[in-house]
């Protein structure tokens, strides 16, 4: 049972997401997308004041792994969108998650998007386990960010992480140079253990610079200069294809990056219409062409198993001096996707709409119950 106050405002949340759902289909698609993304800010706002006093699950030390020499207690932790203040890590690490991570964030502060009269457009469609949304990365900035306390006491095997990416708000350049100043701030926070950059934002526009000579950058500006331990990985988008994917690991490697993230949201409308039920179909349509942005949840599975089997694969034909490793993004909803990650060799795996739906029916048991519903000794 959620003891707090702030739990019990989030069950009667998820009681009237639940009881409404029925009722949606009986609305317009603009309705529906209105009433969803009020429920996201509001859904939002409370899990970042709900807090629980114990520890519902510890994660047992066959699930423990040692990443660039940090302990992460079990291979599974929520994706950067979910706590963009960098409120939460003592409600995730109690939870029982094998990290947390925060972001993304922007070196200036932004409000995010708004089109249509709806303020951080966003919908989700239960029938096909997905969401998909136009939020245009709404943060405080980088500079009040960086200095954010997480937690009083940090727990063990729950490392903190957090994603940042350049600003769409200036010339390609300029965000570049920002990024870094971005990256020398966070570094100074020494509770941060691991850095993410996004380089995967739906709802960013795409640069005729190439993510070849931004990563180039990065590396000779930051990673070069780092004074001290603190391992740097870039998100790429569902979308990547595979010749993109193996010339941009190798240049990872060689320029010094830490790690790779492959699965995050897709914007490949017309492939991802296969995979949505019909029940669906209207409202998808609806707000990928009214809004756009990315999609992400159960529909991602297969691509992202699919695109960090060929890093894996790829990666053992590179010489590297550095640590580096593959983490999975997309379509994680139960410990079969775990298991598969890890049989082809993953390290780490993210998490966000499949934590919000398993969230919503476990409360704060969502992880000791991912673990615990069939015995983790038999399947690892």
């Amino acid at each position: 049972m959620l003891g707090t106050r702030t739990s019990l405002k989030l069950k009667i949340a998820e009681g009237l997401c639940r009881g409404a759902e029925p009722y949606l289909g009986s609305l317009s698609e603009a309705s529906n997308v209105a009433v969803y993304s009020l429920g996201r800010r509001v859904f939002e706002k409370l899990i970042t004041k709900h807090s629980v006093r114990e520890n519902y699950f510890i994660p047992p030390s066959a699930l423990s792994s040692n990443l660039w020499g940090i302990k992460f207690g079990s291979p599974i932790c929520n994706s950067a969108g979910m706590f963009k203040k960098g409120d939460g890590y003592d409600l995730m690490a109690r939870l029982g998650a094998g990290a947390y991570l925060g972001g993304t964030s922007t070196y200036n502060p932004r409000k995010g998007n708004t089109k249509a009269n709806i303020h951080l457009p966003f919908v989700k469609l239960p029938k096909s386990k997905i969401s998909i949304n136009y939020l245009g990365l709404p943060n405080l900035g980088d500079e009040i960010l960086s200095k954010k306390v997480f937690t009083q006491k940090k727990i063990e095997g729950c490392p903190i992480g957090w994603s940042v990416m350049r600003s769409p708000d200036f010339s390609m350049e300029e965000a570049q140079e920002k990024l870094v100043r971005s990256l020398n701030l966070y570094q100074k926070n020494t509770q941060i253990d691991f850095i993410e950059i996004n380089e995967s934002c739906p709802n960013v526009k795409s640069s005729s610079h190439s993510i070849l000579a931004r990563l180039d950058f990065i590396a000779e500006q930051f990673l070069k200069k780092r004074n001290r331990h603190l391992p740097v990985i870039v998100k790429l988008s569902n979308d990547i294809s595979e010749n993109s994917l193996i010339e941009i690991l190798h240049s990872m490697v060689k320029l010094g990056f830490d790690g790779i993230n492959l699965g995050n949201t897709s914007t490949d409308y017309e492939a991802l219409k296969e995979k949505i039920e019909d029940g669906d179909l209207k409202l998808f349509e609806f707000f990928t062409k009214q809004f756009g942005g990315g999609v992400g949840g159960h529909v991602l599975k297969s691509k992202s198993l699919q695109l960090s089997k060929i890093a894996v694969d790829e990666l053992k034909k590179i010489n590297r001096r550095n640590e580096f490793h593959i983490i999975r993004t997309g379509g994680i909803e139960s410990f079969d996707d775990i298991k598969e990650s890890m049989d082809i060799g993953v390290s780490m795996n993210q998490w966000l709409t499949g934590f919000y739906d398993s969230f919503l029916k476990e409360g704060n048991n969502v992880y000791k119950n991912f673990f615990e519903r069939e015995s983790v000794a038999e399947k690892l």
